[in-house]
């Protein structure tokens, strides 16, 4: 993995392939490549680094090829540097690929032995190498056949072969004009232009050209050319992204634009489904198919990666407290290999921004397949993980661009909240503390609420400066706020590089506490709720051995601020919503530190944005 880009029409090619290459950079990667058709042979440049080391390559090369193909590649099989980058070639064919051959050894081992050589470490040339040695024994046998038939029997017979999700797009001599390629559980996007035909791994390479695009189906070969697209199923729709959407809008990051989004993001995900009062329905896409998915529940089971799996950690909480259900909640990489039980009234929900997220899809799969009800939270509502659930409950955060998830999770949390109060109501669960109450209403006026607090953004950026120096960073929090806290240490991990833990702030004389010296700072979130007062003695915990606290709480609590070297008060909130409060001073915290430490704030090293691979 990480981004594919291709282009065949009457425009000069490589100008559209570097720009996609740029727009593709924030999913994270490590080497970049193109490939240009000219003429009889293949102008192939690579680079071990950034897009730009591969833009310094191009000065005499590009200026008439109008058809090409190009990469940035996140290192799965073999160490990032130029062998090792896309496109690959073997012998006619040049080919670029997202995703993992599960089986490459196998193939490899078999094709050494029939005398191909390969010259990189990676699954990719072997697939590569698959389709062009097929192609030569087809060739053989039917010398008089068409190059192109010839290559679509080849790319067939090779696809029966190899094992594992993945897209592939590639080109071969002798058949100028055309892209073949195929998608085969890692996501391609194409659209029509009116001079040509554009295929990206994601919509961000492809909306500064057109908005209206086709997600390919699974298992089609298809064919692209000047006049458009050849395959069967295609299905293309409007996206109402617009390119300026992906610009950073004068702030100095895409993740500090994102940040400040936040408001707007929890507004736009609110707006048209928040009733008049909190025992009305919520307004959902399909309201019936939504009372139907919710009927007759049992159990719930709540599957995500990284950031998602803490937002689904706190609806954990939601769930069982307004809709007194059995909630559990699971890492997807781990879901699908402990055998979970679908019994009748198993409603199975996964999270993802991306809606590509490999291990989650294998584990909405794996819920399918057991004929469980399900249904997906996620950013692009024509993803893979969205259309494969039953039911989807879309975010509307828009293009999210810096690798660390920020308003992708608000908007998460803020769906998980409004839908866990939705399905307590369709339940007919008589609340007896006054959380549900309070935090309807808190849901209508989040959005002011989080801009009261990034009022505040400098003062939270400062106190992050300050860390840099710090042994370790320490997050914890009971309740909701535990998975919030593990959020803050996720994100201070992926953006510092330094060492960080999110605990449950019950838990830090079980082992943890024996991390704490005047050296530590620990982040602690202690909102004015129920355990507030155990919060507290955690508190005088660390303090008696010499921890730097940071305190965040509620603005005018005049007790904590006594115990804390660091005070961050935020808006009196309710229960249910207090969370997503929370979250925004943890990331700007990180990103002050990351600041400070001169960290690539949009792309921390060694992370994608979209991970399509186990």
């Amino acid at each position: 993995m990480c981004g594919i880009v291709g282009y065949v029409g009457q425009k000069q090619a490589l100008p559209i392939l570097l720009d996609g290459l740029m727009r593709l950079e924030y999913r994270g990667y490590d080497s970049a490549g193109f490939a240009l058709y000219s003429k009889d042979h293949f102008e192939i440049k690579r680079n071990a680094g950034p897009v730009q080391g591969l833009i310094d390559l191009t000065q005499d090369c590009g200026k008439t090829e109008t058809q090409g193909i190009a990469h940035t590649r996140w290192a799965t099989h073999g160490a990032p540097n130029e062998t090792n980058a896309h496109p690959h070639r073997a012998g006619e064919i040049v080919l670029v690929h997202n995703g993992i051959i599960e089986n490459y050894s196998q193939i490899k081992e078999y094709l050494s032995k029939e005398g191909v050589q390969f010259s990189s470490q990676t699954d990719t040339e072997v697939f590569a190498q698959l389709i062009e040695f097929r192609r030569k024994e087809i060739a053989k046998k039917n010398p008089t056949q068409s190059a192109e038939s010839t290559l679509l029997q080849s790319m067939k017979k090779a696809i029966d072969e190899v094992e594992g999700h993945y897209a592939i797009v590639l080109m071969a001599l002798g058949i100028p004009g055309k892209l073949f390629g195929i998608q085969n559980g890692a996501p391609l996007v194409v659209s029509k232009l009116k001079d040509g035909a554009l295929i990206a791994s994601d919509i961000q390479a492809i909306i500064p050209y057109h908005n209206e695009v086709c997600f390919l189906p699974k298992g089609e070969i298809f064919i692209a050319d000047k006049d458009g697209f050849h395959a069967k199923g295609l299905k293309f729709e409007t996206i109402d992204w617009t390119a300026d959407k992906v610009e950073k809008n004068g702030f100095e990051s895409f993740m500090l634009k994102e940040i400040f989004q936040q408001p707007m993001v929890v507004a736009d995900t609110l707006t048209g489904r928040l009733p008049l009062d909190q025992k009305s329905p919520f307004m959902w896409d399909h309201q019936k198919a939504h009372e139907v998915l919710w009927k007759n529940v049992k159990r719930l089971y709540l599957v995500a990666c990284g950031t998602s799996s803490h937002a689904a950690m706190a609806a954990k909480y939601y769930f069982e407290r307004w809709a007194r259900l059995d909630c559990q909640v699971d890492i997807a990489s781990e879901f699908r290999y402990r055998d979970p039980v679908f019994e009748p009234g198993t409603v199975v929900g996964v999270i993802s921004q991306s809606g590509e997220t490999a291990d989650t899809l294998a584990a909405l799969r794996l819920a399918n397949d057991a004929g469980a009800s399900t249904f997906s939270i996620c950013n692009v509502p024509n993803s893979t993980i969205a259309r494969e659930s039953s039911f989807q409950y879309p975010t509307k955060a828009g293009p999210e661009i810096g690798v660390a998830s920020t308003k992708a999770f608000t908007a998460q949390l803020t769906m998980l909240c409004a839908l866990a109060l939705d399905v307590g109501r369709l339940r007919g669960i008589q609340q007896t503390k006054d959380s549900a109450q309070k935090s309807f209403h808190g849901l209508a006026r989040l959005p002011q609420d989080l801009d009261q607090v990034l009022s505040q953004s400098e003062a939270f950026i400062k106190i992050g400066e300050k860390l840099k120096n710090q042994r370790i960073i320490l997050f914890v929090g009971r309740g909701t706020m535990y998975p919030i806290a593990l959020e803050g240490a996720l994100k201070f991990k992926e953006l510092t590089y330094l060492p960080a833990e999110g605990f449950a702030a019950g838990e830090l004389k079980h082992g943890p506490i024996a991390y704490i010296d005047p050296d530590v700072s620990i982040i602690t979130l202690a909102p004015k709720d129920e355990w507030y007062s155990k919060t507290i003695s955690n508190l005088e915990e660390i303090r008696a051995r010499g921890g730097h606290i940071i305190a965040i709480g509620t603005e005018g609590d005049t007790e904590i601020q006594k115990i804390s070297n660091e005070f961050i008060g935020l808006p009196k909130s309710a229960w249910g919503t207090q969370p997503i409060l929370s979250v925004i001073p943890l990331q700007l915290l990180a990103y002050g530190c990351a600041k400070a430490l001169g960290r690539n704030i949009d792309k921390p090293r060694n992370l994608a944005k979209s991970v399509t691979v186990e």
